[in-house]
């Protein structure tokens, strides 16, 4: 008997078919169920590997034993009169063609339900149709797009910096109302101070088609100011002026300026003005507001709060009418517990509200001040005065970039993605060069189902802000580790422990950080080392890094691990915490959102109260009148 023979006798080939079929069927099924329960792509693997293994195992099993009517017994042992591999393998054909049915069926299911899908899509020729509508809607909204950079003080002394960046803040303040104009952002555009780029690429990176720069020269009594309004894309030179003026009132001469380009730039852009009037009520003294500018600055990149608030404690006192002055110092009050952690929430919070209620006082229509309230409420977790304030403030001001970004992020942690990302994608086209606004859009983008977008985006973000930013260095290892890109999350934590934040690795943290990162290449090493410190999990609010042990666990599969580590972060949260729930919006946490823990925090911070009230978000729903359920 010939080999070939021997193996059909066995049905081997049967076998074979049989196994493949039924293989490749589970494996489409064990496919769709991971996808739903967003498992790790390692899971999917393994699976693939265990069905390559199993086909040679199988073939090895069909040669060497038979089933007989006694049982299963090795080949060689079975006489070939008494064998019964042929009704064995009648059996074998029937079970491939009950299991090429269900494959069929299976096919046939996923290829009508594209087609549905596919119905419900716009065609080839619409979407071309679509794309380049829109393209024409930007070209032309680019158009009408600015961008101011810091004017230059060539003063003899060079000490009027102060008055150059008030032209330049006043400019900004008027353009910025002006409905069809896009204004790139003040902490973007001051980003090219004294700058040595060319005009080409600061128009392409701040995304706008006109930059206006200028200079001051100031002697004696006497100021000459130059401003010139350029085409970004060539250099051409659109309007230029110069202006010789008295400094009898330094600000009278700032409003009378920046009045007279925005005249002449409405003109030369064909768009209606803006209001002519100062765009917040400003301070007669010129010490106040040199403090007040010096303070924005530092608020804006995020740095030295305290010389901020000094700062701004002064240009209060100095004239305690400066509504500007009392609305920037709230704001730093309402973000400086987010850098320096070791501050009583609570207390400065109140100062926050208290000092935004001041400028309200003393102007009714200051839109950062109702931003900073929104602040306020929404860090002591009251969302429905929270949303309220911010979209206050942006009913006075749409193009207020903090508002913008902070309402993101307020949306972003009670579960709105998609409006989330509305505003922080206004934020992000208004300010593109801040690494703040970027994390924010960068994380929406991802969360919202956009994983390559998120990504690069977060690149970016790292990037702007130097590489060694905390906040986009926790979300960039969010993200790493949700997309399994080991080596790179184990270079960003790296970085993290390198971070000047020392309040944030307190009692040894950095030194067990730095043991835990040389043990993540492996799954047991790591899991050990979760389970043996899960104890020292603290509570440590907002900066602690304990969630990014709970992702670890999680991306190696052992949620009742990651469920410990999250009971043991929030256990203590009696309100002097703040809990950022963003941590625990990406996919990789969504297998928890229905353990006590985390139902736990969800009632802590009166977030289903909220849902109940506003309205639940995409992936939750009502259950009764006062509990919920997510999937």
């Amino acid at each position: 008997m010939s080999f070939f023979t021997e193996l059909r006798r066995r049905n081997i080939f049967k076998v074979a078919i049989a196994y493949s079929v039924a293989a490749w069927l589970i494996l489409q099924l064990v496919d769709l169920v991971l996808d739903n329960i967003n498992a790790p792509d390692w899971v999917m693997q393994v699976f693939m590997l265990a069905v390559a293994v199993g086909l040679p195992i199988a073939i090895i099993i069909a040669w060497a034993f038979e089933v007989t009517p006694e049982g299963v017994k090795l080949a060689r042992n079975v006489d070939q009169k008494e064998s019964i591999t042929k009704h064995t393998g009648q059996q074998l054909n029937r079970g491939i063609i009950v299991i090429l049915s269900v494959a069929i069926v299976f096919l046939l299911t996923e290829r009508f339900r594209d087609e549905i899908i596919s119905a419900s899509q716009p065609t080839a020729a619409d979407t071309q149709a679509t794309a380049d509508a829109e393209a024409e809607h930007s070209a032309a909204d680019s158009v009408k797009s600015i961008a101011v950079l810091p004017f230059v003080d060539m003063s003899p002394d060079g000490d009027q910096a102060y008055f150059a960046d008030g032209i330049s803040e006043e400019i900004l303040n008027v353009l910025v109302k002006t409905q069809s104009l896009k204004v790139a952002g003040r902490t973007s555009s001051f980003q090219f101070r004294d700058h040595s780029t060319d005009l080409q690429s600061i128009g392409e990176q701040l995304g706008v088609n006109h930059i206006l720069e200028g200079s001051i020269r100031k002697a004696n009594n006497r100021v000459r100011i130059t401003a010139q309004l350029v085409t970004a894309s060539d250099g051409f030179h659109l309007w230029s002026e110069t202006y010789d003026r008295d400094l009898t009132d330094i600000f009278a001469v700032q409003d009378e300026i920046a009045s007279a380009i925005t005249k002449a730039l409405a003109i030369e852009l064909d768009i209606s003005e803006g209001q002519q009037s100062p765009a917040m009520p400003r301070t007669g003294n010129m010490q106040a507001y040199d403090r007040y500018l010096e303070a924005i600055g530092l608020i804006a990149r995020r740095v030295d709060f305290h010389r901020a608030i000094s700062l701004l404690n002064e240009a209060t006192e100095l004239d305690p009418a400066f509504a500007a002055g009392w609305a920037a110092n709230a704001q730093a009050h309402s973000l400086i517990f987010y850098y320096h952690n070791d501050l009583d929430r609570h207390e400065v919070l109140g100062k926050a509200e208290s000092m935004a209620r001041r400028a309200l006082q003393i102007d009714p229509n200051h839109s950062m001040a109702y931003s900073v309230l929104g602040d306020v409420h929404r860090d002591r977790y009251e969302w429905m005065e929270a949303k309220d304030n911010y979209l206050r403030a942006l009913s006075l001001n749409p193009n207020n970039i903090e508002a913008n970004e902070q309402f993101a992020q307020m949306l972003w942690r009670a579960g709105y993605f998609d409006e989330a990302l509305e505003y922080s994608t206004k934020a992000t086209d208004l300010d593109p060069l801040s690494w703040l606004n970027l994390t924010v859009h960068a994380a929406l983008r991802y969360v919202s189902g956009d994983h390559d977008g998120g990504w690069q985006d977060m690149q970016r973000a790292l990037k702007i802000g130097g590489g060694n930013r905390y906040f986009p260095l926790r979300h960039a290892i969010n993200i790493a580790i949700c997309e399994g890109r080991i080596d790179t999350t184990i270079e960003l934590m790296k970085n993290l422990s390198n971070t000047n934040q020392d309040y944030t690795f307190a009692s040894g943290k950095r030194a067990k950080l730095n043991e835990f990162i040389e043990m993540l290449h492996s799954r047991e090493d790591t899991l050990n080392f979760l389970a043996a410190n899960v104890d020292q999990t603290d509570a440590g609010g907002i900066n602690s890094i304990w969630a990014t042990d709970l992702y670890w666990a999680a991306y190696y599969g052992d949620y009742d691990l990651a469920e410990v580590i999250f009971e043991k972060g929030t256990a203590n949260n009696d309100g002097s915490l703040l809990f950022d729930m963003t941590w625990f919006n990406y996919p990789i946490t969504n297998p928890l959102r229905n353990t006590e823990p985390y139902r736990r925090l969800v009632k802590s911070l009166k977030l289903d109260a909220f849902w109940h009230e506003n309205g639940f978000p995409e992936n939750c729903r009502a259950v009764g009148d006062d509990d919920y359920a997510c999937n």
